[in-house]
């Protein structure tokens, strides 16, 4: 498919060949029915000492959730019986089918960011000049976390310290990050 350009797509894409960094945001995802590609718009918005508030989240996820639970949490789940081997098929077509929805649930979440990316307008007065990207990104991702249904926010926390550390690599910053975003 031939996509838009994206600077959102483009930094995930970034994001996801930093080690780790996938692996704590599907541990998220897995864990605690975390969005993806809300906690990596997080940091996209962050990085660019983006503040985002909470009605822009709840925004956010109103627009990402027919995304997941129409289409790509459905793609996911068929890849993941695929893998699994739970349908019988012939083994010709077995790697050809999950890779057909490998293909297609990345396409879904190309297009779920792409529509995240026109939710929210990155202009000058609402860019936080005087906050590092890390204390922005730790907010927002804290913003988020907290609408999400049956997780306590002190569950999830450990995951976001972790997942701040991949992208920022500095420890006593993104401490010092978590420590506000919690105050």
């Amino acid at each position: 498919m031939n996509f838009p350009e994206s600077l959102f797509w483009n930094y995930s894409c970034q994001l996801f060949q930093i080690a780790d960094v996938a692996d704590v945001c599907l541990q998220m995802q897995n864990t605690f029915d975390a969005d993806v590609n809300l906690l990596l718009f997080c940091c996209w918005a962050g990085d660019n000492h983006r503040q985002l508030s909470e009605t822009e989240i709840d925004n956010l996820i109103r627009a990402s959730e027919p995304w997941q639970t129409a289409i790509i949490k459905p793609l996911r789940d068929a890849r993941k019986l695929m893998k699994n081997q739970i349908i019988a098929m012939p083994a010709n077509l077995h790697t050809q089918t999950i890779n057909n929805l490998s293909e297609m649930e990345l396409n879904a979440e190309h297009m779920a960011q792409l529509d995240l990316e026109k939710n929210i307008e990155f202009d000058i007065h609402s860019v936080n000049d005087g906050v590092s990207a890390i204390d922005t990104s730790a907010r927002n991702l804290m913003l988020y976390v907290q609408k999400l249904e049956k997780t306590q926010v002190s569950d999830v926390t450990v995951y976001i310290t972790g997942l701040l550390k991949h992208v920022y690599g500095d420890d006593e910053m993104v401490q010092i990050a978590m420590m506000s975003a919690m105050a």
